[in-house]
């Protein structure tokens, strides 16, 4: 009994156990039918924000093609009476980025004269004024090839890369703010001459202005005030920008200019009164004295060559009584320069306009030595007027580059000729120009 008894209890217990296995196993597989009946929600990758374009700049789609028939032009033929140099880094301290071709070396005497320049690249015009003396730097620029020796600069940046300039110092040279070497041609007519009473260089201090009405100006005289009339080039480099003046007189009781100068009331003189707004220029003058001026109270220094001469004993051209007619006859005057306008017309940089001779109206001109070219680009595409043919390349007279539609480009012709030119870019497009 007691033994049947027992066994019943572990039956029971056994199935109550396998009851709970079984229980415990169908909770697993119900959870499991409900996480593959509703799985979890898949996550959706972020787009990526959107990157802002920059766009670029658009490329000429002329340039490789330029660059390239320049590359393989011939040289360009250097005029008869000019000289050409290539540039060499600059000397000067703080100039090593730069470029200098020096034309007139440093000198003890006075350059002065005409410089003609033709480069391959815009430029500017350089003269020197020195060496100075210790003391005398006092604002003006200045250039020194070593830290010690200093001499004022006169440097003018006229923008272009062909033209003239009228200069006076101790030096002459052309310059460029680049590190890579330009060419230029050049034909300079100057005279180097010694110092003396009217060929000079030097550095003053400005002092009040003497004159009538000037008491709150300044004034460095260059030039005193003389019965001799001078004429000549001044080329300056100032502290501050000046206004340039000379003096004709003493005038007469009967003359009445528009500007004059009096230092007491009496003694009158005519007055030139230039303002370039710079602190350094040339200037070509003639008169009875010279000076450079401020309206400013407060002092300025400035450096300067000038190379004069003067006439004994003349002052101002007085108007003079008109001769008693005589019945000859008067010799015609030569015709003013003229110009002469040519159009690159829309639709020339495609094909077709050659049949037709018009991708430059007119085709032809006809102009005298001294007459000047201008050729409008009336079309969208860039073109160029180029001297020369495409079939020999370009002569290296005169080239536009490229001119860009709406542009203008000009050129006067100094000498007799027949000149070819042509479209770099659109080869079909020739032209020519007779020069009488």
């Amino acid at each position: 009994m007691a033994i049947r008894s027992i066994m019943a209890s572990i039956d029971k217990a056994a199935i109550g156990i396998t009851i709970a296995v079984v229980a415990i196993a169908l909770g697993f597989v119900a959870v499991s039918d409900m996480a593959q009946s509703n799985p979890p929600p898949a996550s959706v990758p972020k787009a990526p924000a959107p990157v802002e374009q920059v766009p670029e700049e658009p490329k000429d789609p002329f340039a490789d093609i330029v660059d390239k028939v320049k590359e393989e032009a011939p040289a360009k033929p250097t005029k008869a009476g000019w000289d050409r140099l290539e540039s060499a880094t600059d000397p000067g301290v703080g100039h090593e980025q730069h470029q200098l071709a020096i034309i007139l070396a440093p000198s003890d005497n006075v350059y002065s004269g005409n410089l003609m320049y033709d480069a391959s690249e815009n430029i500017q015009l350089v003269t020197l004024h020195g060496p100075l003396a210790e003391g005398e730097d006092k604002g003006q620029a200045i250039w020194t090839p070593d830290g010690e020796t200093k001499f004022a600069l006169t440097f003018v940046d006229p923008m272009n890369a062909k033209g003239e300039w009228q200069f006076a110092g101790n030096a002459l040279a052309v310059h460029t703010m680049n590190p890579t070497p330009f060419i230029v041609d050049y034909k300079v007519d100057y005279e180097e001459t010694s110092m003396s009473e009217t060929v000079m260089t030097g550095t003053t201090q400005s002092v009040q202005d003497p004159g009538m009405g000037h008491e709150s100006h300044q004034l460095a005289v260059l030039l005193a005030p003389s019965s001799d009339m001078y004429s000549g080039i001044l080329s300056y480099s100032a502290s501050e920008p000046i206004q340039l003046v000379s003096l004709r007189g003493p005038i007469g009781s009967g003359e009445q200019p528009d500007k004059t100068w009096t230092p007491d009331g009496e003694t009158i003189f005519e007055l030139t009164f230039v303002d370039e707004k710079s602190a350094m220029g040339s200037w070509e003058f003639s008169g009875n004295a010279l000076a450079v001026h401020t309206m400013n109270p407060t002092e300025f220094t400035v450096s300067y060559s000038v190379s004069a001469i003067a006439t004994a004993g003349e002052t101002a051209p007085e108007e003079m009584e008109e001769p008693a007619s005589v019945e000859a006859e008067t010799p015609e005057e030569p015709s003013e320069p003229e110009t002469v306008s040519v159009d690159m017309p829309s639709g020339t940089s495609v094909p077709g306009c050659e049949e037709t001779d018009e991708c430059y109206i007119p085709s032809l001109v006809t102009i005298n030595a001294g007459d000047t070219v201008e050729w409008m680009n009336s079309d969208t595409a860039a073109h160029t007027v180029t001297g020369g043919s495409p079939a020999d390349g370009p002569s290296g007279v005169f080239d536009s580059s490229l001119v860009l539609g709406g542009a203008v480009y000009a050129f006067t012709f100094e000498e007799a000729g027949n000149y070819d030119y042509f479209c770099m870019v659109h080869p079909w497009m020739v032209g020519n120009v007779q020069v009488n």
